[in-house]
């Protein structure tokens, strides 16, 4: 009987558990969005008040921004520290793709981002902060829809994991 209790009282807790592993990637999406946003300021006032060259703004801001966007800022500014001729768009480009397979970005928020790494460099500085508060605009919108999803996805993995634990534990007992 005390065996039965403890398989039943670990299926539910694992059920449960992962629930809150699905749960979660919409809790990382919104604070990736929500760093993001925050290192496109950064990066704006650099370029604009700091006259910083791109690969050392890069290299700043990946030595203070969140795991996956630190990753993604620290290898293109290795990529253009090599100075292999390689230009910004294709540095950022390379980074974005390789860094963001195993993030819980979207397609939709990568795809912002390539567009933003085209033009960075590229232009004139007027043309990077229209282009920059484009891109922070559009991950705003995608930023509240990421909060919506959340609240509404969060909850039901959440209970669907323990149900399901405990639906698991009727049909075994």
């Amino acid at each position: 009987m005390m065996t039965r209790m403890v398989i039943s009282l670990v299926i539910i807790v694992c059920c449960t558990l992962i629930g809150e592993m699905y749960a979660s990637s919409f809790r990382r999406r919104t604070f990736l969005l929500s760093s993001l946003l925050q290192v496109l300021q950064t990066l704006e006032t650099e370029i604009v008040y700091g006259g910083t060259p791109l690969p050392l703004i890069a290299l700043k801001i990946s030595k203070s921004s969140a795991y996956e966007i630190a990753n993604i800022f620290g290898r293109t500014a290795r990529i253009l520290l090599e100075k292999d001729g390689r230009t910004f768009s294709e540095a950022w480009t390379s980074s974005l793709r390789l860094c963001t397979k195993n993030t819980d970005f979207k397609d939709e928020d990568i795809e912002l981002l390539v567009k933003l790494g085209e033009i960075l460099g590229a232009t004139d500085i007027e043309n990077q902060v229209k282009h920059i508060r484009l891109t922070m605009l559009e991950l705003k919108k995608n930023y509240q829809k990421a909060i919506e999803i959340q609240m509404k996805n969060v909850k039901l993995f959440k209970q669907l994991g323990l149900l399901s634990g405990i639906a698991i534990v009727i049909i075994l007992y």
